[in-house]
């Protein structure tokens, strides 16, 4: 009976050895796995180029239950910050306006334009062949979290394309159309259609534009609004336009009018130059 006793010690402890080393190398990769998750949970998501897209909302002073909204995107050059809308749309802001967006955690916020332009000075550049509006958003005291959050849905100017590309290249033309996903939660709409004409020189009540027409015809709100390629891979955006009104006849046949994206980018570079 003692070899039989000796025999389940030595058993027993052998046991305890196998099982030592296994509950180690169970517990080192847990620790592997939790500390893995704990990375990635830390990693923010990717910003979806729809979710770019910001809104402009202001109040007409003379009617204090009407308002006007457009559509805007903002653009990095050399470190500095610049928002982009069409023209006309610009000239219906004012300082109370809000600049409302998505930020990069998802929750929807807004700043109003005084809080970066703090006069009563006319902060857009309105660009004088083009129906097109831009202006830099300085860095100002109070003001750095919203910024924080503007510049990182900002898109970068070698994004913004230098050629119209070719007529039925698909696009996706975002912004808010008849404030569509301008309410609570902010949720712009993005609307795929197709180029459909070249850079076109256009009579207009200036003189002549640029214009790039495309389908479908989009409704008031989307103006000021990017258009982007559509099908691109992961992490790559490439603007191409931006959306800036509706031309028609007497049949109610419409097509969207589009600022073609080079003379946005052409005036960026060059403010972006000046001292």
């Amino acid at each position: 009976m003692t070899p039989l006793l000796f025999s389940r010690e030595l058993g027993n402890d052998s046991i305890h050895r196998l099982h030592s080393p296994v509950k180690n190398a169970s517990a080192l990769i847990f620790a592997v796995v939790a500390f893995s998750t704990s990375i990635n949970a830390s990693e923010p998501e990717p910003i979806e180029a729809w979710d770019r897209v910001v809104c402009i909302q202001s109040q007409v002073e003379s009617k204090p239950d009407t308002g006007k909204l457009c559509s805007a995107f903002l653009v990095t050059a050399d470190e500095r910050l610049f928002l982009v809308t069409a023209g006309h749309a610009s000239a219906e802001t004012n300082l109370k306006s809000k600049l409302r967006y998505r930020d990069p955690d998802g929750v929807t916020q807004w700043v109003s334009l005084k809080t970066f332009f703090r006069t009563s000075t006319n902060p857009w550049q309105r660009n004088e062949q083009s129906d097109f509006a831009i202006a830099e958003l300085p860095s100002v005291d109070g003001a750095e979290t919203y910024r924080s959050h503007l510049s990182a849905l900002s898109i970068s100017l070698d994004s913004i394309c230098t050629e119209t590309p070719p007529r039925t290249t698909e696009i996706v033309t975002v912004g808010f159309p008849l404030a569509i996903g301008a309410g609570d939660v902010i949720s712009p709409v993005a609307v795929v259609g197709h180029v459909a004409s070249r850079e076109t020189n256009t009579a207009n009540s200036w003189g002549h534009e640029p214009i790039v027409y495309c389908s479908p015809a989009l409704a008031q709100g989307t103006s000021g609004g990017p258009a982007f390629l559509n099908n691109q891979p992961d992490g790559e955006l490439t603007v191409i336009g931006m959306h800036i009104g509706v031309v028609k006849d007497v049949s109610g046949a419409k097509l969207s009018k589009m600022v073609p994206a080079n003379l946005i980018r052409d005036q960026i570079s060059s403010q972006a130059t000046d001292e």
